[in-house]
């Protein structure tokens, strides 16, 4: 039974005992009985009233799990304490225990937080030269109570520019000073050396304390190898270099491919695993399916983009069998109309002349929920009447085929029957052609990085297809497992070849020491700098130091606002639910920052928040300023965005002046030996935003703000079996996206500038315009700008925006998610503007402009001016010569003028 638990009993006896006693009060003896129940009651009162006075003239931080320990002694006395005769029977030099005792018993932690708060007060004082000087600038009150309060488990939540750095080193100096713990009890770690090295240093030069621990976790988990071990262990080559790592892998692949076990599993994988699989039925809408398809990129061994995982596997089929095709091509007969525009089939076999065409419909022949029925069927009636009406061979096959496992089994039963014949590549072709396409290196670099990830996780393969089994998509994630336990096996191969360890062996076999009991921790305060990327195992480790060290402390300082390292497997989680990961925990906010000015600090901070699941709290900046502190530039060149942000900076300073350069992926790195000579007074650098994490700059722009793949927020699917092996992600959408752009924003100390595609903005750059946030959206105008954002909605998809295009009939606007989504709408063919429909006329909504279009009746194109034989008339713009749809509809007078007055 535990204390408490015990205290429990104890009460409940009280209770009845307190019961009985009222009962014997009826009857003879009751003075006895109460007399010999104080005689045992008044030791146990005045051992508790010993154990109080220890607690509270220890001059030290009470913390819960000592103060608890008190209670559940103690707690059977409360009832006791409480009844009315207590102080006529308990002896006189009692009453002084009586009265220490029961403000604790009758408040318990309430009383304990008071007397905290008093002793926190008092240390404040009594260290505050040492708070005011340990740096360069004086401590802040938050900073100090944080460096104070001594929990066994303590948080501290510090926002960007809060100073993090300088409340852990006013932590470490303080236990010293205080008394509390000598420099070799305490241990501080940081994730990357750098930071560890920067961190050593600053110990040094602001407390001068020879003996401190600085750590990272990886050269924490080298020193435990080397203390039970007694050997050094050696790091391998690989751990410190992924790009080696990556190459391994792939030379293993290539190695692997003269086996025809693995070579043809590999060519399965490719041929019917390389994209997961979401039936149409599956979506509600045709933005969400579009989605899948973008961000999984699917593609064709040709290359081709298509609209479908089933065109993708019916190319694929065709590709592999000798089969030539062409995906989408005209069909022969030019059928465009207000209808249909140019009929292009899903496939077209040029050596037969056959089309192929596949419907998304099932064995009911009812289309997935976000395709009108109605007119789809129609269409495929339409279709096959056209190829009946010219002769031209048509294959269909359906949606419903790939449900049942038989689309590529009928296709070929199909294409026999037309006289196809079969050529199938020979493995080396088709492995050729992966290789051109860059798969095979893709797959490469997709078992570097599971490989890392399995390691961190400590799963053997048979528990890796244990959790495979368990996925929706199953097959896919088993044949993935299955291509990747010959190379796990090959690299621990190696590392055992070359008496090597990579970095997850040292966190793991660390792990192992410590919890066996082989390794025995000499640290009572562990200092965790950048708590919010601990990942599972990093806690498991500093759990098991914790355990041998009844009295051990946690100091961890992050903010989940910047956890943006899900993809190495960082658990924000365990940042956001501290407490229940690791015990009762004293919270501490770090609220004001030094980096950035309020106007920064209001937009980065109501954007981040927007997740629900998000810590809250209020960030307040040390500078205010008048007006909006971002900018935004609508280019679709980013490299005009690029310099007309460097150029605003240049114009407001002659000082040397810091720029950051930001995008989501390296790729997108400019010249910058360039933008250096153009601006010699600008500091520029450029990073990706996860590097740029912890820096900081005057300026920053960010740029690459487009929707999309390789956009912000990147749109790229992650593996499924990736997945697997992270921590759970987050149910709020983009929710590590968004916290990556709050660290990009959250870098600058005076301005943000913003650089977007207009007509192909980022998801984040149409939240922050739509809904008002404090920044300056029409500052860059003129030649090479754009003057507003795509704002109309497509109509088809719901999800993408109508965006100015050119054809050969002229200005139109298509949806910017095209060629998934082709659906136009006309344009203004003055302006090139956007048309709204009055009546008959459909006319410019650019107030500027007066355009009307009067609307052809019989098809509802448009009606412009021609001239014929005998003048001038007007005639519907789908009038086309030689083609399967022409609307020869005309009118000799249409008053314009009556409609532009109106409008």
């Amino acid at each position: 039974m535990s204390d408490f638990g015990a205290a429990i009993e104890r009460a409940v006896f009280i209770v009845g005992l307190n019961a009985g006693v009222r009962k014997i009060s009826a009857f003879s003896g009751t003075t006895n009985y109460i007399k010999r129940f104080y005689q045992q009651f008044s030791p146990a009162l005045k051992q508790a009233a010993q154990e109080a006075r220890l607690l509270l003239s220890a001059n030290r931080y009470i913390r819960h799990a000592v103060a608890e320990q008190w209670l559940n002694r103690h707690l059977w006395l409360a009832p006791g304490l409480k009844r009315r005769d207590c102080l006529r029977h308990i002896e006189p030099e009692a009453m002084q225990d009586y009265q220490h005792v029961l403000p604790l018993l009758e408040n318990g932690i309430e009383q304990i937080a008071t007397l905290n708060q008093r002793f926190v007060e008092q240390q404040t004082r009594l260290f505050q030269s040492f708070f005011d000087t340990v740096e360069s600038n004086p401590l802040t009150e938050s900073q100090r109570n944080a460096c104070i309060i001594d929990e066994q488990h303590n948080l501290v939540l510090a926002g960007a520019g809060t100073g993090k750095t300088s409340t852990m080193i006013g932590r470490a100096g303080y236990l010293i000073n205080a008394g509390l713990a000598k420099p070799e009890q305490i241990l501080m770690l940081a994730f990357a050396r750098k930071a560890a090295e920067e961190m050593s240093e600053r110990i040094q030069a602001k407390l001068g304390v020879p003996n401190l621990a600085v750590k990272t976790f990886h050269s924490l988990g080298k020193h435990i190898i080397s203390q039970v071990e007694g050997v050094v262990p050696a790091i391998d080559k690989m751990a410190e270099d992924d790009a080696l790592r990556a190459a391994f892998v792939e030379q293993q692949i290539q190695q692997l491919l003269t086996d025809d076990r693995y070579r043809s599993r590999l060519l399965t994988y490719f041929l019917r695993f390389t994209y997961p699989y979401k039936s149409q039925f599956n979506f509600n809408s045709l933005g969400a399916y579009h989605a899948y398809i973008l961000e999984n990129d699917i593609r064709t061994l040709q290359g081709e983009l298509v609209k479908s995982y089933e065109e993708c596997e019916i190319a694929n089929f065709l590709y592999r069998q000798g089969i030539a095709y062409q995906y989408e091509a005209n069909y022969q007969v030019n059928t465009s109309g207000p209808d249909y525009r140019v009929y292009q089939p899903d496939f077209y076999l040029p050596d037969y002349g056959i089309y192929i065409e596949h419907f998304a419909v099932n064995e009911h022949n009812q289309t997935p929920p976000f395709i009108d029925q109605q007119t789809y069927l129609a269409g495929m009636t339409w279709k096959r009447a056209l190829h009946q009406k010219y002769q031209t061979p048509l294959i269909e096959t359906y949606s419903y085929l790939k449900q049942q496992g038989r689309l590529t089994e009928v296709l070929s039963e199909k294409l026999e029957a037309a006289g196809v014949q079969f050529k199938p590549l020979a493995q080396d072709k088709l492995l050729a052609q992966l290789n051109e396409l860059g798969q095979v290196s893709t797959f490469s670099l997709l078992m570097a990085q599971i490989l890392s990830l399995f390691k961190s996780a400590y799963l053997n393969i048979k528990q890796l297809v244990e959790k495979a089994n368990r996925h929706e998509d199953q097959e896919r994630m088993r044949a993935a497992a299955y291509l990747f336990e010959p190379i796990y096996e090959a690299y621990q191969q190696q590392l055992r070849d070359n008496a090597t360890i990579d970095f997850d062996d040292m966190i793991g076999r660390a792990i192992e020491y410590v919890e066996a009991g082989r390794y025995i921790s000499p640290y009572r305060y562990l200092l965790v700098d950048e708590f919010q990327d601990i990942s599972a195992s990093r806690a498991r480790l500093l759990k098991a130091l914790m355990a041998q060290q009844p009295e051990c402390s946690l100091f961890g300082v992050g903010d989940d606002w910047q956890s943006i390292y899900r993809f190495t497997g960082s658990d924000v989680s365990l940042t956001k639910d501290f407490e229940s990961h690791f015990g009762v925990t004293a919270t501490s906010v770090l609220d004001q920052t030094f980096r950035f000015n309020n106007q920064i600090g209001e937009v980065a901070s109501r954007f981040v928040t927007q997740n629900p699941g998000q810590i809250i709290k209020q960030i307040h900046s040390h500078r205010h300023i008048q007006g909006a502190a971002l900018s935004l530039i609508k280019t679709d060149q980013e490299l005009v965005g690029i310099t007309a942000a460097l150029d605003a900076i240049a114009a407001k300073t002659s000082q040397p002046t810091s720029v950051l350069l930001l995008a989501r992926f390296n790729f997108k790195k400019p010249d910058m030996a360039a933008l250096r000579s153009r601006y010699r007074q600008l500091n520029i650098q450029f990073m990706s935003v996860h590097a740029s994490k912890g820096k900081e700059a005057d300026y920053v722009v960010v740029f690459g703000l487009d929707k999309g793949k390789h956009g912000f927020p990147s749109e790229k699917a992650i593996h499924p079996l990736l997945e697997l092996l992270l921590p759970q992600a987050e149910a709020f959408e983009h929710a590590e996206e968004r916290r990556l752009f709050y660290v990009a924003l959250t870098r600058a100390r005076h301005h943000v500038y913003l650089v977007t595609n207009g007509l192909n903005p980022s998801p984040f750059i149409r939240e922050l315009v739509d809904n008002h946030y404090a920044i300056n959206i029409d500052a860059f105008t003129g030649k090479g700008f754009q003057e507003q954002m795509a704002n109309i909605p497509c109509s088809a998809c719901k999800t993408g925006y109508m965006v100015p295009r050119d054809s050969q009939y002229g200005s139109f606007f298509g949806c910017n998610q095209y060629p998934l989504c082709n659906h136009t709408q006309r344009a203004c063919q003055w302006c090139g503007g956007s048309l709204k429909t009055q009546g008959r006329f459909r006319v410019c909504a650019n107030r500027r402009c007066d355009f009307v279009e009067p609307i052809c009746p019989r098809c509802d194109g448009a009606m412009v001016l021609r001239k014929g034989a005998y003048g001038q008339f007007w005639g519907c713009s789908h009038y086309r010569k030689d083609t399967e749809f022409s609307c020869s509809h005309t009118e000799q007078f249409i008053d314009l003028q009556t409609a532009r007055t109106r409008s």
